[in-house]
């Protein structure tokens, strides 16, 4: 079951004719009689379902589009109506004759697995949503994630991924603008972020076979299913790393499945902004010979909350504005890993780094310049209002001020740059090193 992409990478994926056949009298009534009965038959919500097959078949009745000739016109149209009764952003209606007749092809396993390879090769362009993976400084792992994609295809690159950041101290995994996918994904990758004892992540109820009604407890019938992590991964798991979750208000669905899972267990830290709130996972169903429908037909109760976070989005447990997220998480994570080793001074540093990113030190060209000089075989030059530290004879990198006489260098993170000062004059400077070592030399004086 899809949980939903936000419908921004499924319509990327859509076949649509540059010039579409206009609509006919009979086509206009076959699409709306044939989406009042999906709607009637599978939303999620039997109720609502109903009404708005009811306030679809009264906009036909009413020849509301009797004037649209262009059926992407009134593919939107229909959503728009959909939306002003469900509130539900999952909906979505495509025109897409190429990906239904396929779908009607498709009459065995062999031809729906094929299916499946040709999203997965436009999957495999964007990296299966990975698209970035690396280490922060002090040892803190950074998951960029666009999408959770299909782990059929992308489980290799996902497990590749979460090798690579195993022996991490923190994890940040940034899900801003994550518009979600496959409930499967969540599995997987939530999977490695607890010990091999399965855990249960969601409930889900579905309208096949039944309905479980409006109310999740109800006891009328439906499909029932659970979701949990798995016993067995490839690779090391990160049971006790600590996680940082990004969000913002256009991460949606799957990515809020995952960030709402370990919320509540308490395994994640989430930083950033509400999310978009669409909780329901979609399947896709076709209407008509030209035209399919994203429709949600499940919906996930949370076993600790007994509900879900469609319509309100998950809360960030440190609410700041989405461009700030990633320095804090770091912040956030380099002050609890420094808590436990005090005297690391990697960590110290990666920390102070930080924090001047997020207020950077000001300096004024006056003092700046005082600075300039030939220190040893190193020296100091001023240009475009920084200063600039050089091996002489080697290459030059800009210093960022940390204080008024301390200096780093973000090319060379394992050295910082501190001026000595002795009665208003620099006389010297010292190369402090991360291992604590140090390095001094006089400032030579001009001839």
């Amino acid at each position: 079951m899809l949980c939903q992409q936000g419908l921004r990478a499924q319509e990327s994926r859509q076949t649509q004719p540059s010039t579409p056949l206009s609509l006919t009298n009979p086509e206009r009534k076959a699409v709306v009689e044939s989406l009042c009965k999906l709607l009637d038959e599978c939303y999620i919500y039997p109720t609502v379902g109903a009404k708005m097959a009811g306030f679809l078949s009264q906009q036909f009745s009413r020849g509301i589009y009797d004037t649209f000739r262009n059926p992407q016109t009134l593919a939107y149209q229909l959503k728009k109506d959909l939306l002003l009764i469900s509130h539900d952003e999952h909906f979505n209606i495509v025109f897409d004759p190429a990906w239904v007749r396929r779908q009607r092809d498709a009459t065995t396993k062999r031809d729906s697995l094929d299916l499946l390879r040709q999203d997965s090769i436009q999957s495999a362009w964007r990296n299966f949503g990975f698209a970035e993976v690396r280490l922060l400084p002090g040892n803190i792992g950074y998951l960029h994630l666009t999408n959770f994609e299909n782990p059929l295809y992308a489980g290799e690159t996902a497990t590749a991924a979460m090798q690579f950041l195993c022996h991490a101290d923190a994890l940040i995994v940034d899900l801003r603008n994550n518009g979600g996918g496959y409930s499967t994904m969540v599995q997987l990758l939530a999977s490695y972020l607890f010990d091999a004892e399965p855990v249960h992540i969601i409930d889900r109820y579905s309208r096949v076979g039944g309905h479980p009604g409006n109310n999740p407890d109800s006891t009328q019938s439906g499909n029932y299913t659970q979701d949990w992590t798995l016993p067995y991964v490839t690779g090391h798991r990160l049971p006790n790393t600590a996680v940082y979750i990004l969000t913002n208000h256009q991460t949606f669905s799957a990515a809020e499945s995952f960030s709402y899972f370990l919320k509540n267990r308490k395994r994640a830290t989430i930083v950033g902004e509400t999310t978009g709130g669409g909780a329901h996972p979609v399947d896709r169903k076709i209407i008509t010979d030209r035209f399919y429908i994203f429709m949600p037909t499940e919906r996930p109760v949370d076993p600790i909350t007994g509900t879900d976070w469609e319509g309100v989005g998950v809360n960030p447990d440190v609410e700041v504005p989405a461009k700030d997220a990633l320095l804090t998480a770091q912040q956030l994570a380099l002050e609890k890993e420094l808590a436990g080793r005090p005297e690391d001074i990697p960590l110290s540093w990666a920390l102070a780094a930080v924090k001047v990113e997020q207020h950077p030190v000001i300096l004024g060209a006056a003092l700046l310049q005082s600075y300039i000089g030939v220190y040893g075989d190193r020296k100091i030059t001023f240009e475009g209002g920084k200063l600039y530290f050089q091996r002489i004879g080697a290459s030059a990198y800009a210093m960022v001020p940390l204080a008024a006489d301390l200096f780093m260098i973000p090319e060379l993170p394992y050295i910082r740059i501190q001026f000595i000062v002795e009665n208003g004059k620099t006389v010297g400077v010292k190369r402090l090193y991360d291992d604590g070592r140090f390095m001094q030399d006089e400032k030579e004086i001009a001839r």
